[in-house]
């Protein structure tokens, strides 16, 4: 008995002495666009909270210098796996009320808004418009590259690409980053851009 107590005793100890593992804190990312030969290559994505929608920021860049590489707005995220698409959900680790935002495309006829909601799953949908959070595409960490492989489920991934188009009036020097369906009939002042993930600074 004394030697079963004993055995009991100096297991207790190893345990205590051994540390918990915790599973590894999520990689975080900032996004920067490349578009060589513009004003807007290297800048970092920051958000601006909608006029209209309080759950919602617009993603965009300015032309103009970015104190801090971005300053506190900067986007940071971590990509989440969905099991119904096989792709990434991108969830941003700050909002404006200190909540965590999801990024996600929104708008309709191919012209998509880069936006973080407080609550996708929540947003009442009208009829032939896009709201969708699940279809991210990260390319190799290598790459570095963002796309949009949507909608949500679809049999074959939607052809298209990042653009940024000139802020509306009032916001000089800003640029909103969009995605553009091929297909898509838009004004043409806009600038080809990719959208590219790297390691944020700590």
């Amino acid at each position: 008995m004394r030697l079963q107590t004993l055995a009991v005793s100096l297991l207790a100890s190893a345990g205590l002495a051994t540390p918990i593992r915790r599973d590894a804190s999520p990689a975080i990312y900032a996004l920067r666009l490349s578009s060589p030969g513009t004003p807007l290559d290297g800048r970092y994505l920051t958000a601006t909270p909608s006029p209209t929608h309080p759950d919602t920021t617009t993603l965009g860049v300015s032309s103009k210098p970015q104190p801090g590489g971005g300053g506190e707005n900067k986007i940071s995220f971590y990509p989440v796996p969905n099991e119904k698409t096989g792709l990434s959900e991108l969830r941003t680790t700050f909002s404006n009320d200190g909540g965590a935002t999801t990024l996600a495309v929104v708008g309709s006829n191919g012209l998509l808004d880069f936006a973080g909601l407080a609550d996708p799953a929540a947003v009442a949908v009208p009829d032939g418009t896009t709201v969708d959070w699940t279809s991210f595409r990260l390319d190799a960490e290598g790459a570095g590259t963002v796309s949009y492989a949507g909608p949500a489920g679809g049999e074959r991934e939607v052809q298209g690409g990042w653009v940024a188009f000139p802020s509306p009036s009032g916001q000089k020097g800003g640029w909103n980053v969009k995605w553009r369906n091929d297909d898509a009939w838009t004004t043409q002042d806009y600038l080809p851009v990719r959208v590219l993930y790297e390691l944020a600074e700590e």
